[in-house]
């Protein structure tokens, strides 16, 4: 849902101060949403050292009834907390790990075991693409065009050819042999993806792409700023800003704290050098016939108001200005910080029942029966935007009867059959993993032959692509197995 109306007028009213005031519990409702569960535990730790209305919840016997509104599907899309009706009208003030006294499977697992090697921008981009884009053509462009994506997210071209070139798309068109049109499609398609900004081929656009993801893609007035003023903003020449533009310097001010608050390198929280040990986020078990999700939330502590410093604000009129000032910005990040606790867990868990609905077959029989499945297909369900649920499936791991997987584990593309029902390819890996398992050592199948098996099965496939798989599965060439069976198995 867009937070400015279509037909908003250029000048700031209050209704949109307010809303562009709502920059700090956006980002953090952001930021939550990707942190892994070690990460959380950082997370509120700090929180809790530097906010003295935040308390944690030690026990059972703390926790108050309280009433809670309907919240909204998407976390990103909140409603401004308004301090003055704290007390009387509010969402709830304390988070309280629902699951804190859950006995988990009998089976318990060291997780400090599993480790797990952070992905690098390129490697996210790519598997982004692998299940988002049906077009080949599209795809294989998408495909070409990452590498020219730089560490911090930009589509960039070399130095030395920027003087034969009008733009960096007019650079690839011709680098990599595409059309305008393709090109121009291919990037569309990668300024989808997260982290949002990403594929834009300059700083003006990266602020504006993320701009139009929060909901401000109405707002002239913004985007005016934006692509006309970001050296303005930098020196602080709030007159000038107002001046060309028609605003008070006041809202000129409420337009520049909402820019300095977006991401001006995207891609830089990527790092291939990073090591994460593996916690999951949900846990599924089966009881019956049925499988049930459940969030991992050990380890999460408990969160309150410290309704001793809150209630100062009753009396305020016997309170200095600068301490009201410092104790409602911290109620506000209190309540902001619960809040978004609230919608991470339950956005992740939202995620975890859909992925588990809609890969039933997977949990019941296999790797083989893996349907194909989209961030789409989820983001559509749930009404929340596909960068979304990008965010909730990135370094997010599910506990489950047939192992620990991470969430993107299961999104997987999808190829034809002759019976026109579609299979991921991850059960065609499986499929070919099988297929080798099973050969004849003295004569290991070809990808030719490997094609005409799977043909044979009612899939269709190409030899180039059976080649990608046996590679991504680490199985070496029919020729090289043929060697490794000669000296292994063979007196």
């Amino acid at each position: 849902m867009a937070l400015i109306e279509q037909g908003l007028r250029q000048k700031l009213d209050v209704k949109l101060s307010q809303k562009l005031a709502l920059t700090p519990a956006l980002q953090q409702a952001i930021k939550l949403l990707q942190l892994t569960i070690p990460e959380l535990q950082q997370e509120i730790k700090k929180e809790l050292m530097e906010n003295p209305l935040l308390e944690e919840v030690r026990n059972i016997e703390e926790i108050e009834p309280n009433q809670t509104k309907e919240e909204k599907e998407d976390p990103l899309h909140e409603k401004e907390i308004n301090v003055e009706d704290f007390f009387r009208d509010f969402f709830d003030d304390q988070y309280v790990p629902k699951n804190r006294n859950r006995e988990l499977p009998d089976k318990e697992i060291n997780y400090e075991n599993f480790v797990s090697k952070e992905q690098s921008l390129s490697e996210y981009l790519e598997w982004q693409a692998g299940i988002n884009i049906d077009d080949e053509e599209v795809y294989n462009a998408v495909l070409s065009i990452i590498p020219y994506i730089d560490s911090n997210g930009y589509l960039k071209m070399p130095e030395d050819v920027k003087d034969k070139y009008r733009n960096v798309k007019e650079f690839l068109a011709d680098e990599l042999k595409l059309s305008a049109e393709i090109v121009e499609k291919a990037v569309k398609e990668i300024q989808k993806f997260d982290p949002t900004g990403v594929g834009a081929s300059s700083l003006e656009e990266c602020l504006w792409l993320q701009a139009d993801y929060l909901g401000f893609g109405h707002d002239e007035t913004l985007k005016k700023i934006i692509f006309n003023h970001l050296e303005d903003i930098a020196s602080n020449n709030v007159s000038k800003i107002a001046s060309e533009t028609g605003l008070t310097e006041d809202d000129v001010k409420v337009y520049i704290d909402f820019i300095k608050k977006l991401e001006p390198k995207p891609g830089r929280k990527f790092s291939s050098e990073k090591t994460q040990y593996i916690v999951p986020d949900v846990i599924v078990f089966k009881v019956d016939d049925e499988y049930y999700v459940d969030l991992n939330e050990d380890g999460i502590p408990g969160l309150k108001v410290n309704r001793q410093y809150a209630e100062m604000l009753k009396n305020k009129e016997k309170m200095e200005k600068e301490t009201e000032t410092y104790i409602k910005e911290k109620l506000k990040s209190a309540l902001w910080l619960i809040k978004s606790i609230h919608n991470r867990q339950k956005t992740i868990l939202k995620v975890a029942r859909s992925i588990v609905e809609k890969q039933r077959d997977f949990f019941d029989f296999g790797v083989e029966y893996m349907k194909p499945l989209t961030l789409k297909d989820v983001a559509d369900e749930l009404g929340i935007h596909e960068s979304t649920v990008a965010r909730v499936v990135k370094n997010k791991y599910m506990q489950t009867p047939r192992g620990v997987f991470e969430l993107k584990y299961f999104f997987t593309s999808k190829l034809s059959t002759s019976s026109g029902i579609d299979v991921s390819a991850m059960a065609v890996k499986e499929k070919i993993k099988k297929i080798i398992e099973n050969e004849n050592r003295k004569k290991p199948y070809s990808d030719s032959e490997i094609v005409k098996i799977l043909k044979s099965q009612g899939i269709k496939i190409a030899r180039r692509t059976v080649a990608k798989y046996r590679e991504e599965l680490g199985i070496e060439s029919s020729s090289k197995r043929k060697i490794y069976y000669r000296r292994n198995y063979e007196n």
